[in-house]
């Protein structure tokens, strides 16, 4: 069964984009949502049902002008998926997909979809072992994103995840009489080139979308929900778990611009469960003008008494590809999961706010790792960790300034479910929240009042935006087993090792004597920073203090591991992000295995110089 993932392009009046000429009477219309999947010599194509239709006939061709040979059955097929199985290793192809009504009438051609099959190096090893023996394609990431009044294009994905055979509609934004062209990229290893392109669906006609609405002067909300949806990606049962990045690229200007979509895998239950940090990507997000911070939000005052936003819609483009804010992923995460699938960890992905949802999906794993700067956090998502933890998952906070501010969130203004992100910050300024539901700081002791190393053992202390640290771990830290089979485990007495020089930032934790720590917590480093230090649970800052920075670890009663890293840059010791930026360290990469072997999940693909437990031994 296939949902629908799409994506928002056109103005309001083309509503979705289907051919560029209508169909004649008695003719069915084109398929929506064609999309492809690059086998080894096969290519799979798959698509929305149509009304009407007792068939699909499926076209190929050696250009976008000539999809002219018909490679499905004669007869056609009567489901929406069809694999073309002549397909050669290397070989570009142009498909498109046809409706065809009871009287063997047909319709005009879906999208146009192209993709190449590409030969896999292996044949055994869990699912994304398998995924990563596929060669990669880089360059994948942005790298011309432009303002639509500089020729731009933007657009947004109607859900952040969707299950595996699901579909997501895609709502862009650009100009009158353009054209795109949308590269579907999932992340990962892949020999090193981070992305493999599964297909690209080409000559999508762009337009102009509505203005947003706008909220400026009291909750501050944008909303661009009336967007009309300009494509389809549709996803079978054979498309990995992942976090896609989808690239929209106008054939006139080259400018470019990206979509985050995550494929889930709900049907089975992975070793390692990963969160993709959408709930801080769009605290962030200042498309439009408004986020959750003053420090990149324009207009009037809202009710939080400044300039920023109280309530954020995910029914809107991220500004973060555009920006180079780094609250993005291809910034703070995909080093993380890089590693992971270079590893071969038996990894799915999520959205974090779907464990809010839906909390099973951490439930009867291994581990769950929150990404780094998990900053944002709802009830029922705290709920989830917490209930993980006390059935056996054990939790990895791979970042800092986790749990920090709660949230809530809300329908958007034209249906979609939990589409707009609350967060009054009245810890900070401004009024309560009106719904009785406190949605300040964690710690807050007149809102939520539940400090969040109750559950992640630290808490968030302070940050330096400029100024980043080694990591320091002392010979008595060191003798912990999180340590083993690396020099951290041998210091002589009373010395330290300073690790890189940048692991340590830019917002860090600490140990905080407040009555909150779970028992048993164990500190594991202590790294004396420099920077902003939060005072008042969170209502202001001390501009210049110091401090030192903890990573801790304890054991849950149900048996869980839980381990805070207690630093956002905890990536940057495992691998280098999309911009090249990092500090690879193999004491990092070493520590980071113990920990997951840890908590029962273990790599099938070590990299040369990564020892196992003897038990552990993939």
């Amino acid at each position: 069964m296939k949902r629908l993932l799409t994506i928002g392009i056109v103005a309001a009046a083309l509503a979705v984009v289907l051919p560029s000429a209508a169909p004649t009477a008695g003719q069915p219309a084109a398929p929506n949502g064609a999309t492809g999947l690059a086998l080894t010599n096969a290519v799979e194509l798959a698509w929305q049902p149509v009304t009407g239709a007792t068939s699909y006939a499926v076209y190929r061709g050696s250009a976008a002008s000539a999809v002219t040979t018909l490679v499905s059955p004669v007869g056609g097929v009567t489901g929406t998926t069809f694999t073309d199985t002549t397909a050669v290793n290397g070989s570009g192809y142009f498909y498109a997909v046809r409706a065809v009504a009871a009287d063997g009438a047909e319709s005009l051609n879906s999208l146009i979809v192209q993709a190449t099959p590409v030969p896999q190096a292996c044949s055994t090893g869990n699912a994304i072992v398998l995924e990563n023996c596929y060669p990669g394609n880089n360059p994948w990431n942005v790298r011309n994103a432009a303002t639509i009044a500089a020729g731009g294009i933007e657009g947004y994905a109607t859900a952040a995840s969707i299950n595996k055979g699901d579909s997501v509609g895609l709502k862009v934004n650009s100009a009158d009489g353009s054209t795109f062209r949308v590269e579907i990229y999932r992340t990962g290893y892949y020999g090193g080139a981070g992305a493999r392109l599964f297909s690209v669906i080409s000559g999508v006609a762009g337009g102009a979308q509505p203005a947003c609405t706008t909220n400026a002067t009291t909750t501050g909300l944008i909303d661009c929900s009336n967007w009309s949806t300009s494509l389809t990606l549709t996803t079978t049962q054979d498309w990995p778990t992942g976090t896609y990045a989808i690239r929209l690229v106008r054939e006139d200007t080259g400018a470019d611009n990206q979509i985050l979509v995550v494929v889930r895998d709900d049907a089975r239950k992975a070793q390692v469960v990963y969160g993709v940090g959408f709930a801080t990507f769009e605290a962030y997000n200042n498309y439009g003008g408004k986020s959750l911070y003053d420090f990149n939000s324009t207009g009037g005052v809202t009710v939080a008494g400044t300039p920023r936003a109280v309530k954020v819609s995910y029914d809107r483009p991220f500004e973060q590809p555009r920006s180079g804010l780094r609250d993005w992923y291809t910034r703070t995460e995909i080093a993380t999961v890089y590693w992971l699938e270079q590893q071969g960890y038996d990894v799915s992905y999520v959205a974090n706010t779907d464990i809010g949802t839906t909390p099973t999906l951490i439930q009867g794993v291994k581990a769950y790792i929150s990404p780094a700067h998990d900053e944002y956090v709802s009830a029922p998502m705290r709920n989830a960790m917490t209930a993980a933890r006390d059935s056996g998952t054990s939790l990895f906070f791979s970042g800092g300034n986790e749990i920090y501010w709660k949230i809530r969130f809300e329908n958007g203004p034209n249906g979609g479910q939990n589409r707009i992100q609350v967060t009054y910050k009245s810890t900070q300024s401004g009024s309560a929240d009106p719904s009785g539901d406190p949605t300040g700081t964690w710690r807050d002791p007149n809102g939520a009042n539940a400090p969040e190393n109750g559950l992640t053992g630290i808490m968030y202390v302070g940050d330096n935006d400029n100024t980043y640290f080694p990591l320091v771990v002392s010979a008595v830290e060191g003798a912990d087993r999180v340590y083993r089979y690396t020099p951290l485990a041998s210091q002589p007495a009373g010395t330290s090792t300073r690790l890189g020089t940048a692991l340590v930032g830019w917002e860090w934790d600490a140990r905080v004597d407040n009555g909150q720590e779970p028992p048993g917590v164990k500190t594991l480093a202590t790294s004396p920073v420099t920077g902003e230090l939060i005072q008042n649970n969170g209502a202001n800052y001390n501009p210049s203090g110091s401090t030192g920075v903890n990573m801790v670890k304890y054991t849950a009663a149900s048996g869980a591991l839980v381990f805070s890293t207690g630093t956002n840059h905890w990536n940057r010791g495992l691998a280098r992000n999309a911009g090249g930026v990092g500090d690879p360290d193999a004491r990092i990469q070493q520590i980071t295995t113990n920990v997951l072997v840890d908590m029962g999940a273990t790599p099938q693909t070590p990299s040369p110089g990564i020892v196992l437990d003897a038990g552990a031994d993939p």
